[in-house]
This record gives C-alpha cells, structure tokens and sequence, in this order.
C-alpha cells in the first residue's frame, strides 16, 4: 500500500523508497542541521524532505524537540572518546580540540548542549568517561565540578561561533580589520600590538580569519586545563561537588 500522500501536494511517496524508520527521520534531520542548522529547520520542512505527512516523525520519533534531541545524540556520538589510559589532560585535550570540528559542522548542537545539559546518552556516556578520568587522576569530589568547566567553557566558545556564523557571518572580518587599523597607532600600543598580530595572519582573508578562531579555541582548551590544574595542588581538590 503507498505511504500517505507528502505535504504541500506534492503527492504519494513513491512506492519504491524505503520506509520510513526512526534511523532514516533522523539522517534526514542531520543533513538539515548540516546546511541549515539545528535550530533552522521545523518539523513541517523535516517532513518535506522524507515526502511524508509531519504526524509520521511525531508517530515514529516524537516533537521536534525529541528529535533535536536525536540529532545531538548521533552528533555527540561522532565525537571520538580518547582512551582511558591517557593522563587527564591529555584526555581532555583531545576531546575537546578533536569535538570542536563535529560541533561546528552541525551549528546548533553546542548550542543544545550548553543550555539544557548532558541529557542525551552519548552525552552522559562522555561525562561519565571524563568524571572517571578526572577521579582517577586525583580531583576526588572536584571531578564532576572541573568537568562541568572544562566541557562548558569549550562548548559555550563553539556555541558563539555558531551563533556568530548564523546571525553575523562578516563579524570575524570586520573586526579583524578595526583591530588591523591600529597596528600604528602610536597613542594605543596595546591596540597596536593586536592590530599587528591581526594584520600578520590576514584581515580579508576567509582561512586566515578561520586560523585566528582556531588558535584562540585551543588557547581557550589549554588555559581553562591550566586552571583545573591548579586545583591539584589544593587540599580539597578543587572543593566543588555539583
């Protein structure tokens, strides 16, 4: 028997496309978070993509929040857990330099992430990896606080990026190039000095502004694991719990 004719008249899905299944609503959702975004696309365009009726996600997934939710999962799950036996800060080093790129290809997962918090499975499966990681290497009750810091001050940094690419795409280049206009001004020579160092990486360039992002992301990564660092040192480790 056809499957329901698809929105906006555009007819029957043909009878020789496979059926509908969870697996398949979400790979849609993913590829429309790929090019629009996640927080881009509605149920009603999800449906448009797989030729079917909006009730058939809500009957096989759930609202769209459910499978927003579905997306940030399968998006989380590309993110390659290191191995357990690396020492703490190399763990998280890689986790996060390594999450960044799969987060910024999906705009709006980091976002989800930061603002409503590890609910999803592949989430809670990379808190659990990082809490142990973290336990083991001495944080004791401090684990679950440096790991909230650590995760939120990467992802939040991503989440602007993504907002920032959304909503301003010229922002980057039209800031690099105010900073650039006073590599010579003798008046502000701490504007000088990032002016230079803005001017010697490129202001117009599109790779070059993308390189300053990526600097200052793994800036970010290793000054936010300095301070979790510090904490070692400390009686309590840290002394945050939550």
């Amino acid at each position: 028997m056809p499957s329901s004719p698809a929105p906006g008249g555009r007819g029957r899905r043909p009878v020789d496309r496979p059926p509908i299944t969870p697996t398949g609503i979400v790979d849609a959702a993913l590829r429309l978070t790929e090019t629009e975004g996640l927080d881009a696309w509605s149920t009603r365009q999800l449906a448009a993509a797989l030729e079917v009726w909006p009730r058939a996600v809500y009957h096989h997934i759930g609202d769209r929040d459910a499978v927003a939710d579905a997306v940030a999962d399968r998006v989380v799950g590309m993110i390659s857990l290191p191995p357990q036996e690396l020492a703490w800060r190399e763990w998280f080093s890689a986790l996060l330099l390594e999450g960044r790129p799969v987060l910024r290809r999906y705009r709006g997962v980091a976002r989800r992430l930061v603002r409503i918090g590890p609910i999803i499975p592949s989430a809670l499966t990379m808190m659990d990896r990082g809490i142990l990681v973290l336990q083991e290497a001495g944080f004791a009750e401090g684990a679950t606080a440096a790991y909230r810091y650590l995760t939120n001050s990467a992802f939040t940094l991503v989440m602007v990026e993504d907002d920032r690419a959304e909503n301003l795409p010229e922002a980057r280049e039209r800031l690099a190039g105010a900073l650039a206009a006073h590599r010579d001004d003798p008046e502000r020579r701490g504007l000088a000095a990032v002016g230079a160092a803005v001017t010697s990486r490129g202001t117009d360039d599109p790779e070059a502004i993308a390189a300053l992002e990526d600097d200052f992301y793994a800036y970010t990564v290793e000054r936010s694991l300095d301070g979790v660092a510090a904490v070692l040192s400390r009686p309590d480790r840290g002394g945050l719990s939550g």
